[in-house]
């Protein structure tokens, strides 16, 4: 069961998209949104200029509200880093439904996953990053639903920031150091980010970033750890 759920970790996290399927994007840009919609209505973000380059979104949805949650909580990290995401080229994909109803993901529909059982597919996947097109599902946020992270949309999205922003973090001699020395206070016996450093950052960012008691767990138990993601711009 333990190794079933580090399979199943790594594998929602880490899977990068092709960059052929980048280019198939279905979604209405945020910036294009309608101003009179429940989304926009919904939204209460300093930076809605710049989350409007990021975000694309389903022309309609069930849950705007939703939608509008995961924007808000993208919109707290720092302009300089928002800026950076643009400027790389890095998108957000809101979707209801299945990850494989996403042009960029259709040809991975039926598939099981690499250390999946039989009859778990990428259709049951509810996001993916570390490619320039971040995909996550609306209404999967929180932890437990369908993954494990205590947050989908930023865990996803510091997968992208890792490798096309800030030069693979990953193998940054110093964080590394940091890693092996304060995962196992912040992460006891959770053998996917122990092993993997890539994991434990993007894990760590989204605790960070969705603050309240996940920051305050952080900066207790890993305080190099936080202060390096505090440090990034």
């Amino acid at each position: 069961m333990r190794r079933f759920a580090y399979i199943f970790f790594v594998a929602l996290f880490t899977f990068i998209l092709p960059g052929s399927l980048h280019a198939n994007v279905n979604g209405t840009a945020l910036k294009d949104y309608p101003r009179q919609s429940t989304l926009k209505n919904s939204l209460d973000v300093q930076q809605l200029n710049l989350l409007g380059e990021i975000f694309l979104l389903p022309e309609t949805m069930e849950q705007p509200e939703e939608a509008a949650k995961i924007i808000s909580r993208v919109g707290q990290l720092p302009e300089s880093m928002l800026k950076k995401i643009i400027s790389n080229g890095i998108n957000m994909v809101l979707f209801e439904g299945k990850l494989t109803d996403n042009p960029s993901a259709q040809d991975l529909k039926g598939i099981t996953p690499r250390g999946y059982p039989s009859g778990k597919t990428w259709d049951d996947v509810p996001g993916v990053g570390g490619s320039k097109l971040v995909l996550v599902k609306i209404g999967s946020s929180a932890k437990g639903v369908s993954h494990g992270s205590v947050n989908l949309e930023l865990h996803e999205l510091a997968h992208s920031l890792d490798r096309h922003v800030y030069g693979m973090i990953r193998e940054d001699e110093r964080f590394l150091e940091i890693w092996k020395e304060e995962s196992p206070y912040v992460f006891p016996g959770r053998s996917y980010l122990l092993d993997y450093p890539e994991e434990y950052f993007a894990e760590t960012f989204a605790m960070y970033y969705l603050g309240g008691e996940y920051r305050e767990l952080l900066q207790e138990t890993a305080n190099e750890t936080y202060l390096f993601i505090k440090g990034l711009q």
